[in-house]
């Protein structure tokens, strides 16, 4: 190769690398390209935290632990005396709100059946009457307490008596069940348990 050429070959090289380095110049300092006027820019958006649950609410105890006086045994077939009491005691003097409310007592058996045993006599209700309160039996085995009104600053107690219970011949030997329910009004809040004490025993009839 001539010296001629050989210029010629070395010159093509450094003009095609000075192009090429005028290109990449250019393409690294292009501006971003801007929105459309009138169009809403594109944000990122940040990661979100899961949802927590909310915090079950406490309920609003109306009543404390129930007192119950048992009728003791109650034969297969028979009833037992009319010596059975509730008692039911508001825990503070403003546990339950001044409007009407009411809630069940229910009877089952030892197995849950509650057509094998019926409450026997006349509910009397005992209670301040700034409660108006009145008791009644709305089934067979099932009696409902209800109020009218409520005094918020005094301690106000249920008790209930004037009341035995019978067991049908098919009744489940064994401890008689009691649960309070259908809460409703001032009085739908909640109490301490909502099974009480047994009431009694089923036993073998004479």
């Amino acid at each position: 190769m001539s010296e001629r050429t050989f210029r010629a070959v070395i010159a093509a090289v450094l003009v095609g690398a000075l192009a090429l380095t005028s290109v990449v110049a250019y393409a690294v300092l292009q501006p971003s390209p801007s929105p459309a006027p009138g169009s809403t820019p594109t944000a990122r958006l940040a990661p979100t935290a899961p949802p927590t649950a909310a915090p079950t609410p406490t309920p609003r105890l109306v009543f404390g632990e129930a007192g119950v006086t048992a009728v003791g045994s109650v034969p297969r077939g028979g009833a037992s005396g009319t010596t059975l009491v509730l008692r039911f005691t508001e825990p503070s003097v403003d546990a339950i709100l001044n409007a009407a409310g009411s809630f069940t007592v229910t009877l089952t058996d030892q197995v849950g059946v509650g057509t094998t045993l019926i409450f026997t006599g006349t509910p009397s209700l005992a209670a301040p009457g700034s409660l108006g309160a009145s008791a009644e039996l709305v089934a067979p085995n099932v009696l409902k307490v209800s109020i009218a009104a409520s005094d918020l600053v005094n301690i106000e107690p249920i008790t209930v008596t004037g009341l035995g219970i019978s067991a049908s011949p098919e009744a489940a030997l064994g401890s008689i069940n009691a649960t309070l329910g259908a809460f409703s009004g001032s009085l739908a809040g909640g109490v301490a348990n909502i099974v009480l004490p047994p009431p009694g025993t089923v036993v073998a009839g004479q």
